[in-house]
């Protein structure tokens, strides 16, 4: 069981079965064989960690069969506290579809069997830590509501108690936050957030120590205005920038901003969509590099932080957009190649960023020039023995031919699609999306030409060579992943 070797929980599972039937076979000549709840604990926490793909489902059998065999008179075999624990962080850390959902509903029957008076099953701050951790990375509709409902229970647990074994901390109060902030809920779970932190702020002064606001705390708040879509949200972003300086500067150096604020306020400019956000995502990157050239290495911007703002250049349409983001291509480069430092090194996101900026040209007398700096982004991209164009990268240019070349100028358009279509192919990265964007660049006929002839042009139906390093189909994949694994269960044999 402490091995950890591969098949450890299928061995540790089958030695016991082999006790259970021994035991039952001859109770009095094998009293000696009677499992008790140690083994089954120890059994089941092999299966936790095992990473199985049906260990989840293996250490619940497990602890249904506790739950019988105790019934039919074994008193030495009852689940506790460790058993339910051990099965819960089992369904949090399989990854499968509701198992968060599962190791929610198992913490509510512990607890329910707890206040009913079976002290042995009291949660304890393990016990919340995995429901919460499950909810919140699961990304599940109405997660974030239900991994706050658990951490107010845990709150509650402790302001009753008075004791230690139900401990909320910081971390659990980032971990909430963070599902908020990726719940996708918009104006109203950036609310929440900032909720959440005024509920921090209020424990804290009231004696909880162990929870207190810290950087990552005003990052996630940050965090879920940039995700909010709100028209607000880059300036309530900025708001509570300004109050973490505040706080640094009076000495709770707990709340500094770091890199990451810094980060995730250029996200919310950029996404923002507002007039002027490329320009204020820009001036945020000096401020960042002046204080770090201060000597405050907190703030040193990195290859996001530079991407960041070439993608708010590429969101905002604005005249010379392409040009100005070339030209922090160009500066990172530069910067790259005098330091060697591989945090500002640009990447394939980072020239994706740029095309991109190229693609969506608005201004007209942009276009010729967007036009060139996106196939010369391409040509240095693909020239670097690090990193190499991807799917994306190719429907990008292939929308810079559909919305940059004229649609009268059909030999053009098709020379330059034909191009793309061929190296995306040769590469392996053609996906529905690349299939979308060529269809869009070329006529009807040409289209068919370059799939050649294919009835059923999605990506699925070409030659795998072509799609050899593209994901077709991301909902497909996702229940392959899901529906991995299997094989019968554990407690295959009598009397289990």
């Amino acid at each position: 069981a402490k091995s950890m070797e591969p098949g450890a929980a299928s061995r540790a599972d089958a030695i016991l079965a082999d006790m259970i039937e021994l035991h039952q076979s001859d109770p009095i000549t094998n009293a000696d064989l009677r499992p008790n709840t140690y083994v089954f604990n120890t059994v089941i926490n092999c299966w936790a960690k095992s990473k199985e793909p049906d260990a989840a489902s293996k250490a619940e059998e497990m602890l249904v069969a506790m739950g019988r065999l105790h019934t039919n008179g074994i008193a030495g075999l009852k689940p506790d506290a460790f058993t339910y624990t051990a099965v819960i962080d089992a369904w949090a850390k399989s990854g499968v579809r509701g198992a968060a959902a599962r190791a929610d509903q198992l913490l509510d029957k512990m607890e329910a069997k707890y206040l009913a008076g079976d002290t042995d099953l009291k949660p304890n701050t393990f016990t919340y830590n995995a429901v919460i951790n499950a909810l919140a990375k699961s990304g599940e509709h109405g997660a974030a509501a239900r991994a706050e409902r658990v951490l107010q229970n845990m709150v509650n647990r402790h302001r009753s108690g008075g004791n230690d074994d139900i401990k909320p901390t910081t971390i659990n109060f980032n971990t909430v936050l963070d599902a908020w902030a990726k719940s996708g809920g918009g104006r109203a779970a950036a609310e929440r957030a900032e909720e959440i932190l005024e509920w921090m702020d209020r424990l804290n002064k009231s004696g909880n120590t162990d929870v207190k606001p810290d950087t990552i705390t005003f990052n996630a708040v940050i965090d879920a205005w940039a995700r909010s879509g709100d028209k607000r949200a880059p300036h309530r972003a900025e708001q509570i920038l300004a109050h973490m300086d505040d706080l640094c500067r009076a000495g709770n150096h707990d709340v500094k901003p770091d890199t990451y604020t810094f980060n995730t306020l250029i996200n919310a400019w950029a996404k923002s969509g507002e007039k002027g956000a490329a320009a204020r995502a820009e001036q945020i990157l000096s401020v960042m590099e002046c204080r770090y050239r201060d000597g405050d290495s907190d703030f040193k911007p990195n290859t996001r932080t530079h991407t960041s703002v070439i993608d708010a250049w590429a969101k905002s349409g604005e005249p010379g957009a392409a040009k100005r983001a070339e030209h922090i291509l160009n500066t990172m480069q530069r910067l790259y190649q005098s330091t060697g430092d591989p945090e500002t090194k640009p990447n394939a996101h980072t020239a994706n960023a740029v095309m991109n900026s190229c693609a969506f040209t608005k201004v007209e007398a942009d276009r010729p020039e967007a036009l060139a700096i996106a196939f010369r982004v391409f040509d240095w991209l693909s020239s670097q023995p690090d990193m190499h164009p991807d799917a994306y990268t190719f429907t990008i240019l292939l929308s810079v031919c559909s919305n940059l070349l004229p649609r009268e100028d059909r030999a053009t358009r098709f020379s330059h699609a034909k191009a793309l279509f061929e190296k995306c192919c040769g590469s392996g990265h053609v996906n529905d999306y690349v299939l979308r964007k060529l269809r869009q660049a070329v006529t009807e006929e040409e289209y068919l030409s370059l799939v050649e002839y294919r009835g059923d042009t999605s990506a699925a139906n070409m030659p795998p060579s072509w799609t050899r390093n593209a994901r077709l189909n991301a909902a497909s994949s996702g229940r392959h992943r899901r529906g991995g694994g299997g094989g019968k269960g554990g407690f295959q044999k009598k009397g289990r």
